[in-house]
């Protein structure tokens, strides 16, 4: 799938709901303290690019070459020592891990203190399946 998302590079760069948000601001918010993150999924790299504005040490990963994350790997395969990060976080992404167990795993295993996920709302069976039409990399919904 991730020639679908490097095919996505410009939409995930340039649409308002991935680019900004109050979602954004709270997450810099909660890595008040944190000198280093990794965000995993990046897309777009509007996580990465608001921490290193915090002044972060960041390292974004991504599966897509496509979106010229610092490091390409899945979520549920993370290459990095355990406690490398003080801060993981993941944005808007879960809904497309084939795993999401084993990735929020893979997120606790390479934070040194805290993670964040963040993702989109379970509605019905029936949006799962609309959404699985609209866009096959969707596997599910868990919030």
């Amino acid at each position: 799938m991730s020639d679908v998302w490097s095919g996505r590079v410009e939409a995930y760069r340039n649409v308002p709901e991935q680019r900004e948000g109050e979602d954004l601001d709270r997450i810099v918010e909660w890595a008040e303290g944190a000198e280093s993150a990794l965000d995993v999924a990046t897309g777009g790299g509007h996580v990465a690019r608001r921490l290193r504005e915090a002044g972060l040490r960041v390292v974004s990963s991504d599966p897509a070459p496509g979106m010229q994350p610092d490091v390409i790997c899945r979520a549920e395969d993370l290459p990095f020592a355990d406690g490398s990060f003080d801060l993981v976080v993941t944005r808007i992404a879960p809904h497309h891990f084939d795993d999401v167990a084993a990735a929020v795993a893979e997120l606790a295993r390479v934070s040194g203190d805290l993670v964040l996920v963040e993702d989109t709302l379970y509605v019905s069976e029936q949006v799962e399946e609309a959404e699985k039409l609209r866009d096959p990399t969707h596997v599910r919904s868990y919030s």
